[in-house]
């Protein structure tokens, strides 16, 4: 592998500045053309469930929460998190809202995660319309506060955090679309012109020429044209 003179690839770099920028451009522009213009906005709705105590549904009053609930709760918190997605409860949703959706492609824009050292679910759904998104993530969380009830014959869960309909997209930040297409710029830029410098075998000066044949160079040609160009340009100022 031919050793690489960092010297040479800097005035490279720095001859070739225009260039640089040139690119970089280009995929800011190309980032911020898909953003804003080929790809559809889409908004997020969130509601936050905590785990209670444990309450009989056949009672009217109320226990306090114990130890005990509070590692069971730990304990059912996973178990939970898939009965939110689960298709018996998406189905529900589906129909109760006419959606036209199917389970399948329901389930991939709905998130269900625990928050670390809690009782605590957070349900997040995104979809094209912000009223929609804001509809399906109360529907779904109280389809699944339902089937908690037929299913363990219990009621310990109730809404933390109520949705609210969302009024930014999610997914069209400008500030970091800018970020990631100024870097994602500035890498392509700088690795096309690595390869280009890497790959150019014309000689360029007489140092190139002694270090491929092996011998001193013991003259060579001025270029007069370059010369007769920056006189010309010094007479001028």
């Amino acid at each position: 592998m031919e050793e690489i003179n960092l010297k040479e690839l800097f005035e490279f770099f720095k001859s070739k500045f225009l260039y640089l920028i040139a690119i970089v451009v280009t995929i800011c522009f190309v980032v911020l053309f898909y953003l804003f213009v080929i790809q559809q906005p889409r908004y997020e709705s969130s509601t936050s469930l905590i785990l209670t105590g444990f309450t009989n549904v056949n009672k009217d009053n109320e226990a306090a929460i114990s130890t005990n609930d509070l590692n069971i709760n730990q304990k059912l918190l996973a178990t939970y998190q898939e009965i939110t997605k689960s298709k018996k409860v998406l189905e529900q949703v589906i129909q109760s809202l006419s959606l036209s959706s199917s389970v399948e492609t329901l389930a991939k824009h709905v998130s269900v995660t625990g928050v670390p050292d809690t009782e605590i679910i957070k349900i997040t759904v995104s979809d094209g319309n912000a009223e929609v998104a804001y509809r399906i993530v109360g529907k779904i969380a109280e389809v699944f506060s339902e089937e908690v009830k037929t299913i363990y014959n219990v009621s310990n869960v109730s809404i933390l955090d109520t949705p609210s309909i969302a009024t930014k997209a999610s997914n069209m930040a400008l500030s970091k679309a800018l970020l990631v297409s100024l870097v994602l710029g500035i890498v392509i830029s700088f690795s096309i012109l690595f390869v280009a410098y890497y790959f150019d075998t014309t000689v360029k000066n007489a140092t190139q020429i002694e270090a491929r044949v092996g011998v001193p160079v013991l003259g060579s040609i001025p270029d007069y044209h370059k010369k007769s160009v920056r006189k010309k340009k010094r007479g001028n100022e």
